[in-house]
């Protein structure tokens, strides 16, 4: 019951929208983090191992999508002297966001990897300090996922309506 509840915690930590704040911990949940550091440092790992694999698909998916189609639009409209002013800025927006989110996610990856290296067993106020600065890193890439996501739909809606007029 005691690993449910740590593990219940690290992850609360983890993925909840809290505020930025660090609460300090109670003794028995410093206890609890000292008595379960083995297995919460293999879920951390867990969790590092699959953000890893979602980094690379989502930054390949996004190179693709603005390669293979955002980037030739562009370009095709211009060579056709049908130039868009609002596709070129989407463009933009689209590449400075994906460039963000590939920092974002190496300084995320970064603290993950301190945090993992970290003995929780030693000072598991310091390591759950570390986890909320993880946890708050994770939740900035994920709000630039966000901003892709709504990027590509504004690219969508603006090539629905450029389709009308061309």
């Amino acid at each position: 019951m005691k690993k449910i509840a740590v593990f219940c915690f690290v992850a609360f930590a983890i993925f909840c929208q809290c505020p930025a704040r660090v609460m300090a911990i109670t003794e028995s949940q410093s206890e609890a983090i000292v008595d379960n550091c083995a297995s919460i440092k293999e879920k951390l790992r867990s969790v590092q191992k699959n953000d890893a694999k979602v980094r690379v698909y989502l930054g390949g998916y996004y190179e693709s999508i603005l390669t293979k189609f955002i980037v030739p639009l562009n370009v095709r409209l211009v060579e056709n002297n049908l130039s868009n002013a609002e596709l070129v800025e989407n463009q933009n927006n689209f590449a400075s966001v994906k460039a963000l989110f590939s920092s974002d996610f190496i300084n995320y990856q970064q603290e993950l990897e301190l945090l993992v290296s970290m003995d929780c067993r030693k000072d598991p106020e310091e390591f759950y300090e570390k986890l909320d600065i993880v946890r708050q890193k994770r939740k900035t890439m994920v709000q630039d996922v966000l901003r892709v996501r709504s990027i590509i739909s504004q690219h969508v809606r603006l090539v629905e309506k450029l389709k009308g007029k061309v």
